[in-house]
């Protein structure tokens, strides 16, 4: 029951059907095909952290901008849950999803979310948190990739951990911003997409939150 409440909250069976439909390149489906997507995933998580640290930057002793608030919120958030997902479903043995919680004041595996007071913006010192998770993050992808850049073979424990950072990250902010993850993670992949998710992927995707 609870692998598959985990399921929902993290909308995988979602996240697998848009990747063959968006993400996928057809060149990954080769032995190393994992290698090569968790390559361009981290790519994108430093791309993400960039945002974030622009925020921060802008906002540093002070309220953040309201553009790259907004940009935070609305493309890096979502993102963040994205990538998380992918990794789950891609490394399904690396960790327990259920030990992944959803909601504010949770703790996701071993990273504690603060509870920031819903409807408040996150100020510069609020972002901080999430630009050591994403940093974080994209250097534990970066230590599973290296070694094996030169044949030698790396732990899931790095995948497991970049995954850990990433849902705090998402929890963090949803938790800001006072979004509900699930729906923001549903609304940016339809938007990508540029059609509704199927039904069947989605149906109940919030009942357990």
């Amino acid at each position: 029951m609870e692998r598959r409440a985990a399921m929902r909250h993290l909308l995988l069976y979602a996240q697998a059907w848009w990747d063959a439909q968006r993400f996928d390149q057809p060149v990954w489906h080769v032995a190393a095909w994992r290698d090569q997507k968790v390559r361009h995933i981290q790519l994108h998580v430093a791309k993400a952290l960039g945002k974030v640290v622009a925020a921060y930057g802008e906002g540093a002793g002070a309220a953040a901008g309201t553009d790259a608030l907004a940009r935070v919120r609305d493309e890096v958030m979502p993102d963040v849950a994205i990538y998380r997902s992918q990794l789950l479903h891609t490394f399904p043995d690396c960790g327990d999803p259920a030990a992944l919680q959803c909601g504010p004041g949770v703790r996701g595996a071993t990273r504690a979310v603060p509870a920031w007071p819903s409807g408040h913006l996150p100020r510069a010192e609020q972002l901080f948190p999430v630009v050591l998770w994403l940093s974080r993050a994209s250097a534990q992808l970066a230590a599973y990739l290296e070694p094996r850049e030169h044949g030698a073979m790396s732990p899931p424990s790095h995948i497991w951990g970049a995954i850990q950072d990433l849902h705090a990250s998402a929890e963090a902010l949803a938790a800001s911003f006072a979004v509900d993850l699930v729906c923001a993670h549903q609304a940016r992949l339809e938007a990508l997409l540029g059609a509704p998710l199927p039904a069947s992927l989605v149906e109940g995707c919030g009942e357990e939150r």
